[in-house]
């Protein structure tokens, strides 16, 4: 089973070496931004290797019964802890891709503007137009589930928008209004 252990966790530094040339290869500026799969899997990709693995450790248990009662311990322990960590990523990972999968959002640089579009509307974002941003995001930058952040954008006639970090990097959207007022906010888990 260690054996078993070993050669899964050379397969994750792989994997995670794979998708990072990935990510690096096919990176490019856009203008347009909507839900590329390329930036779900690379977000999502450590929670599904996790929920993965400890699938298996739990499985290995089922199949061999030849498994000693330390390996057995080990298996659980390990497997229940990467449930732990893989479950709130992938629920806000769904939660994120239910709010964005129809959305899309051009960014005006020239302009430091930005059209979000939503099945319920347009909204032309632009510094006149928003009155504050609030950023929510996780307080440890440890957790699987950290990359997942929003920003509520609070328009001067007191609509809001949530704008996720799947669809876009938050920090490219933030860059256009540097003078609009902001706060951030943090939740240990960050559902919409």
């Amino acid at each position: 089973m260690l054996g078993l252990l070993l050669k899964i966790a050379a397969l994750a530094i792989a994997a995670n070496y794979g998708v990072r040339f990935f990510s690096w290869l096919f990176r490019k500026q856009q203008r347009v931004h909507y839900l590329s799969p390329m930036r779900q899997f690379k977000m999502v990709f450590w929670s599904l290797l996790s929920f993965w693995l400890g699938g298996t450790m739990l499985g290995t248990l089922l199949r061999d019964p030849n498994v000693t009662p330390l390996e057995t311990a080990i298996a659980i322990g390990l497997g229940t802890l990467l449930f732990l960590f893989a479950v709130p990523t992938l629920l806000v990972h769904f939660q994120y891709w239910s709010h964005e999968r129809e959305n899309a959002l051009e960014l005006e640089k020239e302009t430091n503007s930005a059209l979000l579009l939503q099945p319920g509307g347009r909204y032309l974002l632009n510094q006149q137009h928003i009155r504050e941003i609030t950023e929510v995001q996780c307080p440890s930058k440890r957790f699987f589930w950290s990359s997942y952040r929003y920003l509520i954008i609070t328009f001067t006639d007191g609509q809001q928008v949530k704008v996720t970090s799947l669809l876009i990097d938050l920090e490219q959207l933030k860059a256009l209004w540097p003078r609009v007022p902001y706060q951030t906010k943090t939740k240990w888990v960050c559902f919409l």
